[in-house]
């Protein structure tokens, strides 16, 4: 089976319509959302309506919460409350209702998919270093941990760490090994790339290729100004910060 895994869309239509135009062209079999599908961008609408048209398999992220009222955006920076506010406006009732019944993890085949981390998901908190990374593996027991968040595209062997090059970059998965596994952001990268990333797992083949693409960051910061959303929201995507 061949998966694409996109996460952290957050709103921003023009980069994942690329993702998955992208994705179904080279035979995915089946499409896996890690969550943060809404915030940040001006497509909150748009980007439910494909990721609800692609896949049953998605699980809740932070932003998806917030905008609905389940999870605290106290501790949210000035531009994200703005952002989730903004969003929670733009949400249907029927929208509101699908994302506040998202799951906080799947589990699928060998591999188990969450937002944040495998520990108290709820909580949001970060996989960043090393000694976080390791840990996590005692919070799971399926080969995989797929993971998004961050916003950091990176691959992490329980007892090594790769992190580049994440261009096209294809990973095997060796026998007995277990993987946590960020996919990046497709809508707003934060490893100083501007371009989107995504994931595809052969859980057959057992590869992971993670995945860079170009996509129209003009037009996406275009409409974040139109919707009157903070500047800085528009002027990071150029960045990837």
């Amino acid at each position: 089976m061949r998966y694409g895994i996109i996460s952290d869309i957050h709103g921003n239509r023009e980069a994942l319509d690329v993702a998955v135009r992208y994705l179904e062209s080279v035979g995915v079999d089946t499409f896996i959302c890690v969550g943060d599908i809404v915030g940040y961008g001006a497509d909150p609408t748009q980007c439910l309506d494909t990721v609800k048209g692609l896949t049953d398999a998605v699980v809740a992220g932070n932003h998806d919460h917030a905008a609905v009222g389940r999870s605290d955006i106290e501790n949210f920076n000035q531009h994200a409350k703005m952002a989730v506010l903004w969003t929670s406006e733009q949400l249907s009732g029927e929208n509101k209702d699908y994302l506040g019944s998202l799951p906080m993890m799947l589990q699928l085949d060998d591999a188990l998919i969450v937002h944040s981390t495998p520990f108290q998901p709820e909580k949001w908190y970060y996989l960043l270093t090393h000694f976080q990374f390791v840990a996590a593996f005692q919070q799971f027991t399926e080969r995989i941990c797929f993971i998004g968040h961050s916003h950091q595209p990176v691959v992490f062997e329980k007892g090594k760490q790769h992190t580049g090059p994440l261009q096209g970059a294809t990973f095997s998965l060796s026998d007995g090994s277990r993987y946590i596994i960020n996919v990046g952001s497709v809508g707003q990268p934060r490893d100083n790339d501007p371009r989107l990333s995504c994931c595809i797992y052969d859980s057959s083949a057992m590869t992971v290729e993670l995945i860079r693409l170009e996509y129209d960051v003009t037009l996406a910061q275009d409409k974040i100004r139109k919707a009157g959303l903070p500047e800085y929201l528009a002027q990071r995507l150029a960045h990837g910060e």
